[in-house]
């Protein structure tokens, strides 16, 4: 069964926000927290590339095995799945739905075989998600992006592999503005002699 998940960040209360449809209410994420899970989705990542058994020749190191990992679960679908794009959006800081959203306190990260099962302490009880390891990458790419947004200075960094570009270098540039230094040729185009 797929899961869904949504991530947001409220300036106000200087938290991240997590809501899962089949949870009775969201989840308030505090720095501390965030980093714990972050900490722990990615270790659990690396370590499961550095333990997978090596193709003959490839000798490249778990980081960038990881790597490989990410850029094809983000981009990659599955026999039977649907494609469907990352959706972002904005809601009010005053969204109805985060007046009764709980504090998550205490986050641990399970391995089940080829599973992951995350689960989140809270005052009103656990809340768990269990993901498969494409589903695992994809849940932490998309708090990664929501991270961006929260401007959090203090954070530490991020590993390559989580926060490169995984756009064709086309598509890329297309999305990179140019230097502010650079001049721009106004002479209309004309590809006739």
């Amino acid at each position: 069964m797929a899961v869904s998940t949504t991530f947001g960040y409220n300036a106000p209360e200087d938290r991240l926000w997590l809501a899962c449809a089949a949870w009775p209410q969201r989840l308030w994420l505090t720095r501390r927290v965030v980093r714990a899970m972050l900490q722990a989705v990615v270790q659990s990542l690396e370590s499961a590339a550095a333990a997978a058994p090596l193709p003959a020749g490839d000798t490249r190191p778990a980081a960038e095995r990881a790597a490989a990992a990410h850029d094809a679960s983000l981009n990659q679908p599955q026999p039977g799945e649907q494609v469907r794009a990352l959706q972002m959006g904005r809601e009010a800081t005053d969204a109805p739905a985060l007046q009764g959203a709980v504090l998550c306190t205490r986050f641990t990260l399970l391995t089940l075989g080829t599973q992951t099962e995350l689960v989140f302490d809270t005052p009103a009880g656990q809340r768990r998600l269990r993901l498969s390891r494409i589903g695992l990458h994809r849940w932490l790419h998309a708090l990664q992006l929501v991270l961006r947004s929260a401007g959090w200075t203090d954070w530490p960094a991020a590993p390559d592999w989580l926060t490169r570009s995984y756009l064709p270098p086309a598509l890329r540039s297309l999305l990179t503005p140019p230097p502010a230094d650079s001049a721009l040729d106004d002479e209309p185009y004309d590809d006739v002699p």
